[in-house]
């Protein structure tokens, strides 16, 4: 009789990434970045809008 114990690899997530589209440029006019597949955006990182996040329901700016 084996007393053995076994166990399962910590992976976090077993979804695949979510991908978007290839090919996607930065629609910014004079940009032509390509989006990463990664990126749900519409522009690079550069012309990202500036998004204010919340910390403890107060906001910073």
């Amino acid at each position: 009789m084996s007393r053995s114990v076994s166990g399962h690899p910590i992976s976090g997530n077993d979804r695949p990434s979510k991908a978007f589209r290839a090919g996607r440029v930065c629609l910014e006019d004079g940009c032509g970045t390509r989006l990463s597949i990664y990126n749900n955006g519409k522009f690079c990182a550069q012309h990202a809008p500036m998004a204010v996040p919340r910390t403890r329901g107060r906001k910073i700016a």
